[in-house]
């Protein structure tokens, strides 16, 4: 599996075994696919700029029962204002000119380029999403799993598969402007991921002083985390990735999680990856007896396996390696 990195130039042999690379649209085409979160995710104009404010009960109000000639009870509710900051995740990739001049198809090798810093761009995103820490870096997201860090004191959002070494998570969110949704300022563009080719541009060397040209594409993704409803966002930890003990549970997931949602899993998506995904289908396609697990074709995505009716999506984000919560 490729790995991700930051802040490395492409060099002149890099970009020379790049010669046969083709079809980028394809490329890119297909990674837009695979980016189950950016498909079902609801975007909403932040409210403030980079900061979304919005209104939460949490009190609400209830009468009383009462008859004629008695006065009519006065009832009220309180709320909370939640603010969200939105955070921007972004890059810049730069190619010297000089590399594209030595090269037989230029064009390729920029391409190439452009389709793996994507790729790994987003994927990096993605797991910070899940997985960030604003208090150890403060541009970070105060992510998903900051949010239910633990088995202790997050009840009933958080629930254990009980595998105490190479875990993995199972995300369970119910989608919806009310719900769980991503915000966005109304004048950074496009929601979600984009980029902008900028060009060939006069940047400061990589290596010595002074400054070289380079051909420069910006990638930015602009998104704010807004939990209105606590019970939108469940976390099924603590899932074995191999053996036959203590992986994904239909039973646990449909007692735990589908049923602790506010609306008990309608516009509901369930995110893991590869490895756990896999666990899942193989008893979807091996266990017909199980009304639980059903595999339906969706019209331009394929066939897709719904847990207890929700659909399961896949997140390149989520680690086979996390530590164990306790």
């Amino acid at each position: 599996m490729a790995g991700l990195s930051a802040y490395a130039q492409m060099t002149l042999p890099q970009a020379m075994i790049r010669k046969d690379f083709d079809n980028l649209a394809a490329s890119l085409g297909e990674l837009a696919q695979i980016i189950d979160l950016l498909d079902v995710m609801p975007w909403l104009k932040a409210t403030h700029g980079i900061m979304n404010r919005q209104f939460q009960g949490s009190r609400l109000g209830s009468g009383t029962f009462s008859r004629a000639n008695q006065p009519i009870p006065t009832i009220s509710s309180t709320g909370d204002f939640i603010e969200e900051p939105v955070k921007l995740y972004e890059g810049e990739s730069q190619i010297d000119e000089r590399i594209l001049q030595g090269v037989d198809d230029p064009l390729a090798v920029r391409d190439s380029e452009d389709g793996l810093n994507m790729e790994g761009a987003f994927q990096d995103w993605a797991y910070n999403l899940l997985y960030g820490n604003d208090g150890l870096a403060p541009d970070n997201f105060y992510s998903m799993s900051m949010r239910r860090a633990a088995l202790t004191g997050y009840a009933p959002y958080v629930f254990s598969g009980g595998a105490a070494s190479n875990v993995s998570d199972a995300w369970l969110m119910e989608l919806s402007p009310n719900t769980l949704h991503l915000s966005y300022p109304a004048n950074s563009g496009t929601p979600g991921f984009h980029n902008e080719d900028r060009g060939r541009q006069r940047v400061t060397s990589p290596t010595g002083t002074g400054q070289n040209y380079a051909w420069c594409r910006l990638y930015q993704i602009w998104a704010g985390i807004v939990l209105r409803n606590n019970r939108a966002l469940m976390r099924y930890t603590n899932i074995a990735t191999s053996g036959a003990a203590n992986t994904f549970s239909i039973t646990d997931f449909v007692r735990y999680g589908k049923n602790q949602l506010q609306n008990f899993g309608r516009n509901a998506f369930l995110f893991v990856n590869r490895t756990i995904k896999g666990q899942i289908e193989a008893q979807a396609y091996r266990d017909t007896a199980n009304g639980a697990l059903t595999v339906q074709a969706i019209e331009g995505y394929g066939p897709v396996t719904f847990v207890a009716g929700i659909p399961l999506r896949m997140h390149e984000g989520i680690p086979n390696n996390l530590t164990a919560l306790a």
